[in-house]
């Protein structure tokens, strides 16, 4: 009871490494456990993009408890605005029907995907890719120039645009 008395009168963490982190918090996960697993997960991996990663094994060795760790990132269609957040959850508590089937992962590229990525273009060799048949592009088409067309009478300057009898 005091130690929440405490918490309402000191606030929240004023630590700049909580901005990672997405609130309301669990409720009986404190904002020192918090800032203690960051400096664990932060220090396995400095980017803050992988603590989606690092730090669910951050907050069990600092709380004993399993956490779920859901990545909250924002980021721009250009790339030039990304903010790394993440949200804590104690289990599925909350959890609303067709959550689970939600579009994820929006994860860092990690350098075993990229070398997977890699090894596969290799195995395709440099030739372009095949085409089905009858699926080739028509020809080109060559156009020839139009043979020039008398415009008007050249003794009255007069256009003639009709044939009249």
């Amino acid at each position: 009871m005091i130690s929440s008395l405490v918490r309402a009168f000191r606030g929240p963490s004023r630590d700049p490494r909580m901005a990672y982190i997405s609130r309301p918090l669990p409720r009986d996960l404190h904002d020192e456990q918090v800032v203690e697993a960051l400096a664990i997960a932060l220090s396995a991996n400095p980017d803050p993009e992988y603590l989606v990663e690092t730090l669910p094994a951050a907050l069990t060795s600092v709380t004993g408890h399993d956490y779920e760790v859901l990545d909250r990132s924002t980021r721009d269609v250009t790339g030039s605005f990304v903010k790394s957040m993440v949200m804590i959850r104690d289990g599925e508590v909350g959890l609303w029907p067709g959550y689970k089937a939600r579009a994820y992962p929006l994860l860092a590229q990690s350098k075993h995907s990229e070398e997977a990525r890699a090894a596969i273009a290799d195995a395709e060799g440099s030739a372009p890719p095949s085409r089905k048949a009858g699926w080739e592009p028509p020809p080109p088409v060559v156009r020839e120039p139009q043979p020039p067309r008398p415009v008007g009478d050249v003794e009255t300057g007069a256009i003639s645009t009709m044939d009249t009898d």
